[in-house]
């Protein structure tokens, strides 16, 4: 009886196996298009043109890319009419980056976002970025130059700048985060089109959806900086020459040819910034910034022999840094858009009701911002 019984429960297991299989539907890659990248631009009013990237599977020739361009009203209607254009199932499992046009961008993604939000089969870090112009132009450059799938090519671009640090994460789950969170706004790379390639050409600034300002590559330095531990990376300043005229080496540079302005390249080994409420009344946050850095080069040769003039060096580049990280902490205050997280000091440190994001907004009008920068050169490079 025991043997029977147990027999029994074996061809159970077996038939509810068997059942489970044949339930589920098999996918042979053959079968699909796996879209890498897509695109979204403003055709007109309530019509966006949506852009795919398919990466096919042909056992009989070697891996195929096609781009399939639609319009429509919705994103889910985009899907329906590009499936009429292949002979395989689209699916958005391997999609590695979503490119929005600037015009949509301005508008707002909410409604983009969410619709890739509710596909299940999207992870949470893809890549989001805005084109500078169009996204169609960006999705249909020409692979054969790049000698790699697109939506593999921006999602190496992009992954690369966040590893060195230029870059702050650009992540469905970063934006969603950060759209959600009344004390900071979301932000996004700018791609654009350089020769045969695209080049990252600075980010775009968001209140709430909407993008309404950017900031150029050169400023992306303090800006990350200012919003976490920064390990890497390599700034540019530019000074009067006068100023350094003291420290400048004369011997042997008589017909060297004089220029007005100096430039000195750091390359930040470590820095810590801190933002800190120091009066709620007059809403006055103060900004320390710590760094150790190198100095790599300097347009002119300087004299670094001694401790006095790497202390000088010192002083010049953090007046510098302060000024620079002042400008643009008012600038993103005159833009209305908080990427730093100024918003998430002030609730920290304020006994009242939580703030709604308005009042936030309000608040932040007003508010004043102390920099202080300590910057200490702990190696130096070339600099003759």
């Amino acid at each position: 009886m025991q043997r029977r019984h147990k027999w029994r429960i074996i061809m159970v297991n077996i038939a509810c196996i068997l059942t489970l299989c044949s339930c589920v539907e098999t996918k042979q890659l053959e079968k699909l298009g796996l879209i890498t990248a897509q695109g979204y631009d403003l055709e007109k009013e309530n019509e966006i043109k949506g852009t795919v990237v398919v990466h096919k599977f042909d056992p009989l020739a070697e891996n195929l890319t096609k781009v399939i361009t639609v319009k429509s009203h919705t994103s889910k209607a985009l899907r329906q009419e590009q499936n009429l254009e292949i002979d395989q199932k689209l699916v958005t499992g391997q999609l590695r980056c979503v490119i929005y046009s600037k015009e949509l961008a301005k508008r707002g993604l909410s409604q983009l976002v969410d619709a890739l939000n509710r596909d299940p089969t999207i992870g949470n870090m893809v890549y989001l970025t805005v084109a500078d112009e169009d996204a169609f132009s960006i999705v249909n450059i020409d692979e054969s130059k790049l000698k790699v799938n697109l939506g593999t090519y921006l999602y190496n671009l992009i992954k690369q700048n966040v590893e060195s640090e230029q870059l702050t994460s650009p992540t469905l789950h970063e934006f969603n985060h950060n759209l959600q969170d009344h004390g900071k706004d979301p932000v996004l790379p700018i791609l654009k089109l350089k020769g045969d390639g695209v080049t990252i050409y600075g980010i775009a600034l968001f209140k709430d959806d909407r993008m309404v300002a950017e900031l150029p590559s050169d400023k992306l330095f303090y800006a990350k900086i200012l919003n976490d531990k920064y390990k890497s990376g390599t700034h540019e300043l530019g000074f009067k020459r006068s100023l350094f005229e003291k420290i400048i080496k004369t011997q042997g540079r008589k017909n060297r040819e004089v220029f007005d302005k100096l430039f000195i390249s750091i390359d930040n080994i470590r820095s810590q910034s801190k933002i800190k409420m120091i009066d709620k009344e007059k809403l006055l946050f103060r900004v320390d910034v710590t760094l150790d850095s190198r100095l790599l080069e300097a347009t002119e040769p300087l004299d670094l022999t001694t401790t006095k003039n790497i202390k000088f060096i010192e002083k010049k580049v953090n007046k510098e840094m302060e000024k620079q990280i002042k400008q643009l902490l008012e600038y993103f205050k005159k833009k209305h858009v908080d990427p730093v997280g100024i918003g998430n000091e002030y609730m920290a440190n304020s006994r009242k009701k939580p703030l709604s994001k308005q009042e936030w907004k309000e608040l932040y009008k007003d508010v004043k911002f102390e920099v202080r920068v300590d910057n200490t050169i702990v190696k130096t490079g070339v600099i003759d």
